[in-house]
């Protein structure tokens, strides 16, 4: 798995997801996804092996992946208009982006 070109698509499609829901303010959130991909990043890499082994499942993936939701901090939407709960539930929209990807991958 590489786990660098993993990031990067994650960064891609989270990114292309929030300008898609919120316009252009959703271009806003490219540093707060650098932010929380770099602060999770060995976690991520560490569940992400863990589940491409079979040593945790989807269901265990999910729960570590929302354990680092705390992490996630949409401050440029916030900071844009965008009210705290639309952001709050943006959050979750991107913990499922992650999971989805990571859950691609032992599915290919």
């Amino acid at each position: 798995m590489d786990f660098e070109k993993l990031l990067k698509e994650l960064k891609e499609e989270i990114v292309a997801d929030a300008k898609e829901k919120f316009g252009e303010e959703g271009k806003l959130i490219v540093s707060d996804m650098k932010d929380y991909l770099k602060s999770s990043e060995e976690k991520l890499k560490k569940w992400a092996g863990l589940f491409i082994a079979g040593a945790i499942d989807k269901d265990e993936l999910e729960w570590l992946l929302k354990s680092q939701k705390d992490l996630l901090v949409m401050k440029a939407l916030v900071k844009a208009g965008v009210n705290k709960i639309k952001a709050g539930h943006y959050k979750n929209r991107v913990i499922n982006i992650v999971l989805n990807k990571l859950v691609g991958l032992v599915v290919l």
